[in-house]
């Protein structure tokens, strides 16, 4: 079983004009520019700071010739960076150790199979962390569970697509909450892998996971979804807003997050080509959720 590479990428606190005290804004935007070129490559895991971005891939999938190139892709906005390998049995317990602890959102408690039982009244979500992206933590995935909440009876008896399904912890979600059809698309056959177990952790019964890119669902006939989710990169859901409006009925809803504020503009742009309609923004801490309708 392969092991991860990790590209730690840093730069050094940048000033206010004034030059009293770091520049936040700046030091946000630098990490979004680094981490928008990172996406470029194999990578399917970021953790980000102030100062640094830590991108995660299997090693198999990142060739000797890249490193090279992926280095000198953001050499313009670091000022150092190293390498490092994470073995694959060490992530959960880093997770155990480090991260992970029980959150609630919502009507949901999202909790890793080492901490204690749901509270009375609430949904218990368990996830495997692994090193797939999405244990509720990250202000997108809190922002999506929030939204598929605010859909209500929306979700009862529908049918419903989760892109870039990461641990599957959106697609457990939807079928908790009514959801009768259920596709995870991701595209990563190990974060497939981890999300099939999560699937049997939470004893989904009508959630499917595949392995694949927007192209999986190219053989799905128009208008078949009734919801559609993608927290993904923001030019990925560029590219593929398309192909899921393709799919999602008249009146359907479509969930989009992985993006920051500053990409609002450019996402409410293509959406008004393809014949979306803006229902609800929601942000946390820098990161947005886009509600439309499919109109």
């Amino acid at each position: 079983m392969s092991n991860f590479v990790c590209f730690h990428a840093i730069w050094n606190e940048i000033k206010s004009a004034n030059g009293e005290g770091v520049d936040e804004a700046l030091m946000l935007e630098r990490a979004d520019i680094v981490t928008a070129f990172l996406g470029e490559f194999p990578f399917t895991h970021f953790e980000t700071e102030r100062g640094w971005v830590k991108a995660f891939a299997d090693e198999n999938d990142i060739s000797p010739a890249e490193y090279i190139e992926i280095q000198e892709s953001v050499s313009d906005f670091i000022d150092s960076f190293s390498w490092s390998i994470v073995e694959r049995e060490n992530w959960n317990a880093m997770w155990e150790k480090n991260f992970f602890n029980p959150l609630l959102v919502g009507e949901f408690f999202v909790r890793a199979p080492f901490h204690e039982p749901a509270p009375e009244g609430r949904r218990a979500i368990t996830i495997e962390p692994r090193m797939s992206f999405g244990t509720g933590h990250h202000g997108t995935t809190r922002l999506m569970l929030t939204a598929l909440q605010d859909l209500g009876d929306t979700l009862q008896n529908s049918k419903v697509l989760d892109m870039g399904s990461g641990t599957g912890i959106l697609a457990i979600a939807a079928e908790m909450l009514g959801a009768t059809e259920v596709l995870g698309v991701e595209i990563d056959d190990w974060v497939v892998d981890n999300a099939n177990d999560n699937l049997v952790i939470n004893q989904t019964t009508r959630t499917k996971m595949i392995l694949g890119d927007v192209r999986a669902i190219s053989q799905i006939q128009n208008g078949y979804y009734d919801v559609v989710l993608a927290n993904i990169h923001r030019e990925v859901l560029l590219a593929d807003m398309a192909e899921y409006q393709r799919v999602l009925k008249a009146s359907g809803n479509l969930l989009l997050s992985g993006l920051r504020e500053e990409d609002v503009p450019l996402i409410l742009e293509k959406s008004q080509n393809i014949n979306l309609v803006l229902q609800q923004t929601q942000i946390i801490d820098g990161w947005v959720m886009m509600m439309f309708e499919n109109k």
